[in-house]
Order: C-alpha cells, then sequence, then structure tokens
C-alpha cells in the first residue's frame, strides 16, 4: 500500500524539491536549507552527574588533545568505549537524535545501515573556546553539554556560546534589504542539550567568562552502509 507521504515525497523530488525545501510565496522558493537538531532532553540530571564525574577524573589523569580548543582540556576521541551506563544512554540519545535529523532530512527515510561514532570531552574555564572549524569525513557533528556553568553576563553576551556560519560561498557579497545572507547563528545551549547539524557546517565556540567549571561531549557520526 502506496501512504499518502510517500506520493508527497515522491511529487517533491520530481519538482526538483527536497525535504529541506520550502515554497516561500507563489513561484518562490527557498533550496538548500541546512538542518540542526537542537533538543533539551529530559531527565539527565543523574546521567549528567556522572558524566561529569568521569570526565573530572579522567582529566586529572589524562593529557589534553590540542583541536580547535584555545585552553581547557580536550580528552581523547574514544569516550563511548569508557564504559558504565551514563555513556551508554549519551550513545542512545546520539543516535536517537541521528535518526531523528536523518529521517526528517530524507523525507522520512530512516538508515538502515551500520554507524560509527567517535566522541570526546571539553572541559573549559574562564578565557576557554574553539577555533573556528569543520568536523572532516563525517556525515552529522553535535555536541551533548554536560554542565554549562554559569550563564552569559551584560558584558560577555556570547560566553560560552556556539555560532554557525552561513556556508553559501560570497553570500557576504550580497545587501539586501534585512540582510537574509550571511547571518551567523549563535545558540546559548543549556545543560541537557543536545545540538546536532552537519559536520560539514563551519562553527566555533565563544570564549567562556564564567567561573565554575564547562563540560561538553562532542561527537561525529559517520555511515557504514552493509555491503
Amino acid at each position: 500500500m502506496v501512504s499518502n507521504n510517500m506520493i508527497e515525497n515522491k511529487a517533491l523530488r520530481e519538482n526538483g524539491m527536497q525535504a529541506t525545501d520550502f515554497k516561500l510565496s507563489d513561484g518562490t522558493f527557498v533550496w538548500w536549507t541546512t538542518p540542526i537538531l537542537k533538543r533539551r532532553l529530559p531527565d539527565t540530571a543523574g546521567v549528567n552527574s556522572e558524566l561529569k564525574k568521569i570526565v573530572l577524573e579522567r582529566a586529572e589523569s589524562s593529557r589534553t588533545v590540542q583541536k580547535s580548543n584555545e585552553g581547557g582540556w580536550h580528552s581523547d576521541e574514544d569516550l563511548l568505549s569508557w564504559g558504565g551506563p551514563a555513556i551508554a544512554q549519551l550513545q542512545r540519545w546520539i543516535v536517537e537524535g541521528f535518526q531523528d535529523l536523518t529521517t526528517a532530512m530524507s523525507g522520512g527515510r530512516p538508515y538502515k545501515g551500520n554507524l560509527e561514532l567517535n566522541a570526546w570531552a571539553n572541559l573549559n574555564r574562564t578565557g576557554n573556546y574553539n577555533n573556528i572549524h569543520t568536523h572532516p569525513a563525517c556525515v552529522w557533528s553535535g555536541v551533548y553539554y554536560v554542565e554549562v556553568g554559569d550563564p552569559p553576563t551584560e558584558r560577555h553576551p556570547k560566553s560560552g556560546a556556539i555560532e554557525f556560519f552561513d556556508p553559501r560561498a560570497g553570500a557576504e557579497m550580497v545587501a539586501l534589504p534585512g540582510l537574509p545572507f550571511s547571518q551567523q547563528k549563535l545558540i546559548i545551549p543549556a545543560s541537557g542539550q543536545i545540538i546536532m547539524f552537519p559536520s560539514w557546517l563551519k562553527h566555533l565556540v565563544h570564549p567562556y567568562w564564567g567561573e565554575q567549571e564547562r563540560i561538553s561531549i562532542a561527537f561525529n557520526v559517520r555511515l557504514r552502509p552493509t555491503v
């Protein structure tokens, strides 16, 4: 039996439309939009408490890895192999977010192959930040916030915020009323929130100016289709 969704998706594809495209007005369309998952997860207090303990213990005994981070502590990328129920729950949240985002992006078709995940912890203190970067050779990337620390202030309104950049080449060269092109997107994260985005999307993390420790876990998702 053919569902209405299948018919609608086929019609969209035949008209050059994807699941993330939309009609702005009669005869005017928006194409090549960029999907972002931003989700506040329920009942995270226990998991976050355990993750915080694990990360702080690792930071005491392990060297930092230098990637896009300026200051702070960056773990190796094997966090999902550290073991324990909190790590297992984090992995489930990542996979659930991946499936929801992928299904929405593909017009209702879930991914049924294998996945390869890697993740690492970031422990930041006052003044630490991440330079602009992407995540090569992946499909989706993201971050889960264990403890965001102190909130932004009037003096530092972007403290600890993650910022995304318009991926359209040359978009900054066009000025229109309302400036619809080349606008950065800023998210002030919350503890217990997961954010997922295409790995090619350029982003950075602004310097954190709080006094409490700030802990996040970044991750990548790669597709490994069955042969």
